[in-house]
């Protein structure tokens, strides 16, 4: 994740509610404060039960935040004012029932609520519950009012093992998610982010695909799959449904929670799962690396190294353009955005990118060159490009995260098209 320098410290307000998922959060903390981060914690009276205040201080490196503070005789400022001024961003990790129905009902009694309620902040929701309780209808209505709450960004809670033995939805989103979504927000630069894209069908494709040369051997591309990724988190935490169609990841899968995705393994797959899609989709990112070669005979039988290079020259073909294939039957209210990895300088590549961009029949190509330190590929990579359409627009966004391009990718192209 993304270090800030001591003078540009995110201020980081983390409110901690007593469900049991609240033992995940020191982690969070220490997670938070090697990423220079400034972290202040404010535990519930039922979180003192789970979590020691002291660890909580000693890891944030500020003095925890209890209940009993809230009206201290030292306080100059209600403590609930003083801290929505003190902080960038709020995080409530885990939030639980009670609190929720305090939140959205208005009841500011205790600290927590009292924060949240007065909070014009962008806040981060990660809810932790028994799967009845995340179900009950009126907890359900209440998670529905609350993610109509502009300077909210919910991120649903994850299915599997839960504390009371069941298998079922309730767990709190993994610590890399609520960071990611940490990441998104302090990318907006301070400002508020807005769900601009509700009601919006996003399509993205990403990762590699693998084309079998034989038994033992296949063909590929360089691709983790963490630029599709994170544009399909982007556009998630911007309001849109999506859809991730991808190769096998190299990236921690905990980052893929709340994502609706389809994994595959070849073009024809690849191919296959789009068609499955395309028609329901107002945006379309075609991310996927597509390997450029494929074997047009039966790769079941392993070839002899002596005769592989026969066999090649015999077997090789194309593998069809992917997003000529299917811009083809592309409805007028639908953006098509392909990428373009080049290496070399820009003004070299000018030409070809703009040709790509007609030849593909998209509406917009994104090239980034992949051959300078620290660029291409993996989810640490910081990259930078060049925005084409299929006029004469070029709009080039400068180095940076991976997570902070995807943002301004999306930004433009919907800026444009608005």
């Amino acid at each position: 994740m993304k270090t800030k320098s001591n003078d540009s410290k995110i201020k980081v307000l983390l409110l901690i509610t007593g469900s049991i998922a609240a033992v995940r959060i020191p982690l969070l903390v220490s997670q938070l404060a090697k990423d220079n981060y400034e972290i202040r914690c404010v535990l519930s009276k039922n979180a003192e039960k789970l979590i020691k205040p002291l660890s909580l201080s000693i890891l944030s490196r500020n003095p925890c935040i209890l209940e009993n503070d809230q009206w201290s005789d030292s306080q100059s400022t209600p403590l609930h004012v003083e801290l929505n001024n003190w902080a960038d961003v709020i995080i409530i990790a885990p939030l639980t029932a009670t609190t929720l129905s305090k939140w959205v009902t208005g009841n500011a009694e205790g600290l927590i609520p009292s924060i949240l309620i007065a909070s014009v902040k962008s806040i981060i929701v990660a809810p932790a519950m028994n799967t009845q309780m995340w179900l009950n209808k009126a907890v359900k209505k209440n998670y529905e009012n609350l993610e109509n709450y502009e300077n909210v960004l919910s991120l649903h809670p994850s299915e599997g093992l839960l504390a009371c033995d069941a298998i079922g939805i309730g767990k709190i989103p993994p610590n890399d998610l609520i960071q990611l979504a940490l990441e998104f927000i302090t990318s907006h630069n301070q400002n508020t982010f807005r769900k601009d894209l509700l009601n919006k069908e996003f399509l993205i494709t990403g990762g590699c695909t693998s084309e079998d040369i034989d038994a033992a051997r296949h063909i590929t591309n360089k691709s983790s799959g963490a630029m599709g990724l994170l544009l399909s988190q982007v556009a998630r935490f911007r309001g849109a449904h999506v859809k991730y169609v991808h190769g096998p990841l190299k990236i921690d899968k905990d980052l893929t929670d709340g994502i609706k995705r389809y994994e595959i393994d070849n073009s024809l797959e690849l191919i296959r799962a789009i068609k499955d899609e395309i028609l329901n989709c107002d945006y379309f990112f075609m991310n996927a690396a597509v390997s450029d070669f494929k074997i047009n005979s039966d790769p079941s039988a392993k070839i002899p190294k002596n005769k592989i290079n026969d066999y090649l020259n015999k077997n090789f073909e194309l593998v069809p353009d992917i997003l000529k294939t299917v811009s083809e039957s592309k409805k007028d209210n639908q953006i098509f955005i392909g990428f373009c990895a080049f290496t070399g300088s820009i003004e070299e590549a000018r030409k070809s990118i703009r040709e790509k961009v007609i030849q593909k029949g998209c509406d917009y190509l994104f090239a980034n060159r992949i051959d300078l330190p620290g660029q291409g590929f993996g989810f640490l990579a910081h990259n930078e490009g060049w925005l084409f359409d299929n006029h004469n627009m070029e709009h080039f966004i400068k180095k940076t995260s991976k997570i902070d391009l995807a943002n301004k990718l999306i930004t433009q192209i919907i800026t444009v098209n608005k």
